[in-house]
Parts: structure tokens; C-alpha cells; sequence
């Protein structure tokens, strides 16, 4: 999340919010935790001899198993002592269910991709299930016109911790591979998620109590509004095109530089921190352009730009030229999920409902993506020649398909009442090619007022 904007409070201003500041420290070990369990669960799972569509669903569990969530989520009720309570809880039980993805490395080789789809499945889905009220703490503690800057804090603390999970991750395989410890360090890699998830729970301590959770995130409500609003419709219906064509290659990129190019752990480790700190370093610049010209604008342009991500892999392996792809993907990646976040805020209008919606069907469509990555790998490895790079450019097209049929009708996604700087944003992923995933929080209540859902 990028810093606020200059017209916005200073950050010393957090300080006489009780609460506020440790909530947003937090964030650098929630972003190392996550970092550090799902940057290089593709390369764990290939340590394992995964299979192609077993990767594909190692890749994509992760992000599908926080957005599944999002479907019960809602349900279920905090209970005594109120979202602070239950968000500890749900945290301490990832912690061990991190420790327990590290443990598969002592499982016997027929059950050990099962156990890690099903432990990934649980570990993510922990994570989903504590969102609605996570937010019902943020939203109860900070107010409105201070959002910005606790977003900001929180953002600026979680890139750090990406950028050191993945570069620390990276060296750490890096060294017990070249002692022939290569089980031991996926093992601690893991040992050390948990620990930076429980290290968040310290903090807790020093948030005041919130009796009660926002409400209840209702998907039949969200359904009513995908077949009321033609904007909302058309938008979710690019982007899960868009998702979907995008995770025909996601999941492969980490097995690919592993495999086929035999590149190292801290090679690989450097060319999934570039983009994450491109990103990070670009953000700012993002919102103040789509302050100035509307999201709509850029996501129009950005749309376009993210298409040929993958298949610029397919032109060359050097490392360097993976480096140039990797800088060029941080920056058209940043300026899309900055434009996406806020056109999903302005359709939805922050309903939480509208949000979860998106969010589990955007789960089940990335895993029906990484199938077909997965089935194109399988098939075209057979025939010869690289199955990882026929994904890699099926994905490009993929993704220029709904661009073309789509992109160009959404419309009515312009300036935000607030600067894009000050958006509400969680990190939802991490991917090999894009860094921190970014998606809107849901329930921000009348974000925009305007009631133009037939447009």
C-alpha cells in the first residue's frame, strides 16, 4: 500500500489512537508469515515431485483457500470477547497449521502432495476466515479520515516484510541446499511462518477490545447486486477472465526457473523480490495518476499491459532478461491491482457482500486455471518441447481475450472520493511475477454514494 497522500494527516496522529499503531506494525509479520509459507510453495511442493496439475493446485490453494473462506467467513461469530478474540484464535491455529506445511517433509512420498494441498487448503482458509473481522477491528478503532494513514503505515511495514521474507527465504534455501539439507530448509522455512504469525499476536495485546463484529457478509445480497448493477457485472466478468488466463501460468513460473533452467535458490529468491519491490516503489506514483485521470483510465491502460507478462519468459531463460521481465511486471502489475482495488470499491460501493462474492468466485477460478496450466503442461511435456513455456503463452492469450471483449466497456470507474493513496488494502497473495497480490478490504460503507448501478 503506498504512503498517503500529503493532504491527509500526519503519521504522528496514530499515536493517540489507542490501538492503532500495533495494528498496523502487525502487518510485517502477517506479510512475513504469508511471504515466507507461499513464495516458494511451488518449490516445495516440486522438492516433493509434484506433478504438473499437482503444482498448479499447490500454487493456486493458497489464494483460493483465503477467498473460499470468505463464504462461511461471514457466519460465523467471533464469540466472547468479540473480533479481537476470535482473530487471536484463527492467527495461533495458522501458526501451527504453518508448522504442520513445514512437517510434509516427513511424509511418505504418496501422501505428501495430498497432505500439503489439504494443509495449504486449511492454512490459507484460516487466514480468509479472520478478514470480516479483522475489519470490523481496523474499521471500529481507526476512523475515516485517519484510514489513510494507518493503510499507509501498515502497507509501507508489510512490503518490507515481503521483500525480506522472500530475498531471506531464498538464502536460507540457498544454504542448506549446498550442505545437502535441502528437507530442513523448507522445514524451518515454515517454523519460522508460524512464528512470525504468532509474533503478530503479541501485538493484539495492546488493541482495545471490540465487542462486536461488523455485520454479516451476506453473498445472496451480493449476488443481487452482480444481476442489478451492469457496471459491478461487467467488471467482475473481465477480471475473472483476466484471473483466470493469468493463473494458466502463475503457479509454474517458480517449477519452471527451478527445472528447466536449474537456476539457484537465491537466483530464484532475487527474481521474486524485484517485482515485489518494484511494486512497492511504484505504488505511490500510480495513485497520484489515477487521482489525477480516474482509475477507469488506468485500468484501461493497465489491462493491456499486464497481457504479455508471461509470454515475454518464452523469448529467453538468461537470468538477466528474466530480471528485465520481472521490473516490467512489477510496474504494469502495481498500476493494475491499484486501479482494480479501486474500481471494485466504487462498483461495490464497499459492501462487504459484493466484495466476498468476488472473492469466491475469483477463488474457484484460479483453481480451474492452474488445471489447465496444469493440463497443457502435461500434454505438451509429452509431445516434446517445453510444457512450462506453451503456458506461459497460452496465458498471454488468455488474458488478451478479455481485454479485447470487455476492457474497453467498463466505463463509469472514475475519480474516488478519497485519493487512490489512502485506499484501505490488504495483501491477498504473493506471486512469483507481481510480488504482494493487492485486494480492497470489504464493509467500508458508502465509499461512494452515488447509486448508479444500472450505468
Amino acid at each position: 500500500m503506498p504512503p498517503s497522500p500529503p493532504d491527509t494527516h500526519r503519521p504522528g496522529n496514530l499515536k493517540d489512537l489507542l490501538g492503532a499503531k500495533p495494528l498496523a506494525v502487525e502487518g510485517l509479520f502477517q506479510s512475513l508469515g504469508q511471504s515466507l509459507g507461499e513464495a516458494y510453495i511451488g518449490a516445495f511442493a516440486l522438492f516433493l515431485n509434484a506433478g504438473a496439475f499437482s503444482l498448479g493446485l499447490v500454487g493456486s490453494v493458497p489464494t483460493a483457500g483465503t477467498a473460499l473462506a470468505q463464504a462461511v467467513a461471514g457466519r460465523l461469530r467471533a464469540g466472547g470477547g468479540g473480533a479481537k478474540r476470535f482473530v487471536a484464535r484463527m492467527w495461533s491455529l495458522q501458526a501451527m497449521a504453518y508448522v504442520l506445511l513445514g512437517a510434509c517433509v516427513f511424509v511418505p512420498s504418496g501422501w505428501s502432495i495430498p497432505a500439503l494441498v489439504t494443509l495449504a487448503l486449511i492454512t490459507w482458509g484460516l487466514a480468509g476466515i479472520t478478514v470480516p473481522s479483522w475489519s470490523a477491528l481496523v474499521f471500529g478503532i481507526v476512523p475515516r479520515k485517519r484510514q489513510g494513514e494507518f493503510f499507509a503505515l501498515r502497507g509501507m511495514v508489510q512490503q518490507i516484510g515481503v521483500v525480506v521474507a522472500i530475498l531471506g527465504g531464498g538464502a536460507l534455501l540457498a544454504a542448506t541446499t549446498s550442505h545437502g539439507l535441502e528437507w530442513l530448509g523448507f522445514l524451518l522455512l515454515f517454523v519460522f511462518a508460524g512464528a512470525a504469525r504468532l509474533s503478530g499476536n503479541s501485538l493484539l495485546s495492546r488493541v482495545p477490545e471490540q465487542a462486536e463484529r461488523g455485520p454479516a457478509a451476506d453473498l445472496a445480497a451480493g449476488i443481487g447486486m452482480l444481476r442489478s448493477s451492469a457496471k459491478f457485472r461487467r467488471l467482475c466478468f473481465y477480471l475473472w477472465g483476466l484471473h483466470f488466463g493469468t493463473h494458466v501460468a502463475a503457479p509454474f513460473f517458480v517449477p519452471y526457473m527451478l527445472r528447466e533452467l536449474e537456476l539457484g535458490y537465491g537466483v530464484v529468491g532475487l527474481l521474486i523480490a524485484v517485482p515485489a519491490l518494484t511494486k512497492a516503489l511504484t505504488l505511490r506514483f500510480w495513485g497520484r495518476l489515477a487521482d489525477r485521470l480516474g482509475s477507469g483510465v488506468l485500468l484501461r491502460t493497465a489491462g493491456w499491459l499486464v497481457v504479455p507478462v508471461s509470454a515475454c519468459w518464452m523469448l529467453s531463460g538468461n537470468p538477466w532478461w528474466l530480471m528485465a521481465v520481472q521490473l516490467y511486471s512489477g510496474i504494469a502489475w502495481g498500476a493494475f491491482e491499484l486501479s482494480q482495488a479501486a474500481a471494485l470499491v466504487q462498483t461495490t460501493r464497499g459492501r462487504e457482500a459484493a466484495v466476498a462474492l468476488f472473492n469466491l468466485a475469483d477463488g474457484l477460478i484460479l483453481i480451474a486455471g492452474s488445471l489447465v496450466g496444469g493440463t497443457i503442461i502435461y500434454f505438451s511435456g509429452s509431445l516434446g518441447g517445453s510444457g512450462y513455456l506453451h503456458a506461459f503463452g497460452g496465458s498471454s492469450i488468455l488474458r488478451a481475450l478479455p481485454a479485447a471483449v470487455l476492457l474497453w466497456r467498463i466505463r463509469g470507474v472514475e475519480l474516488l472520493k478519497r485519493s487512490h493513496l489512502g485506499l484501505p488494502l490488504r495483501i491477498w497473495a504473493i506471486r512469483p511475477t507481481r510480488g504482494a497480490l493487492l485486494r480492497p478490504l470489504g464493509g467500508l460503507g458508502g465509499e461512494e454514494e452515488r447509486d448508479d448501478e444500472g450505468r
